[in-house]
């Protein structure tokens, strides 16, 4: 239960930094959230919470809110804004991703031991769960875009365009993540059951994202 809470917290306080970075902003406000979410997901990306017995990345909400951002942006903008986000988001996760590869190169000091394993467990760096961080991202920010840019203007609905390139979006997200981060080091059964969960979650959270993008979608 305490992991729902935190998950719950952590997606809530996503969505307001979004609607008070739009509200001050605008897109510039957007996108300036997209790169400080980037690189918070991309540090958060190795440590991990246990959602009914499945080890879900505690910034799975970061992930989730940027993909809300590029919705907002193609509601209010057009789905040729998000171009630049996918551009910061590439360009802050590769930053991001050599900070933390070069400091898991570098010889640790022996003055402080303890220091230097407690950085180690927050900043242990894994390149296949970075690269599968990275790129499920990419491509859901870009799908979900697309797919509520297409369903917009056939029914104008922002509930209906935000649910359903969610759900599609998300689907493909999650096979990208399992496949780059998961294969040949989990069993099938336990490599199902992660994608399975970790997709209803994403769902749930992407549905309440909804919230926000009709807020912004009021706000002058």
């Amino acid at each position: 239960m305490t992991n729902f809470v935190i998950l719950g917290i952590e997606i809530l306080l996503c969505y307001t930094f979004i609607l008070i970075a739009y509200k001050k902003y605008k897109t510039d406000g957007l996108l300036c959230y997209s790169i400080i979410a980037t690189i918070i997901s991309t540090f958060l990306s190795r440590q991990e919470i246990d959602i009914l017995n499945t080890e879900v990345p505690l910034g799975i909400g970061l992930t989730i809110s940027l993909v809300i951002v590029g919705n907002i942006i193609t509601q209010n903008r057009g789905k040729e804004e998000v171009n630049n986000l996918l551009i910061l988001v590439f360009i802050s996760s590769l930053i991001s991703c050599c900070f933390l590869n070069l400091s898991g190169i570098i010889e640790p000091s022996k003055l402080n031991e303890f220091s230097n394993r407690s950085y180690d467990s927050i900043f242990e760096y894994n390149i296949r769960i970075y690269l599968a961080n990275t790129i499920s991202l990419l491509v859901s920010i870009f799908i979900s875009s697309r797919l509520y840019y297409s369903l917009k203007r056939i029914k104008n609905k922002i509930i209906l365009s935000n649910i359903f390139s969610i759900i599609i979006a998300e689907f493909l997200d999650n096979i990208i993540f399992i496949v780059i981060a998961y294969l040949y080091t989990k069993e099938i059964p336990q490599i199902i059951f992660a994608l399975v969960i970790r997709y209803m979650i994403k769902i749930t959270l992407g549905i309440i994202g909804t919230i926000p993008i009709y807020i912004t979608k009021k706000v002058k």
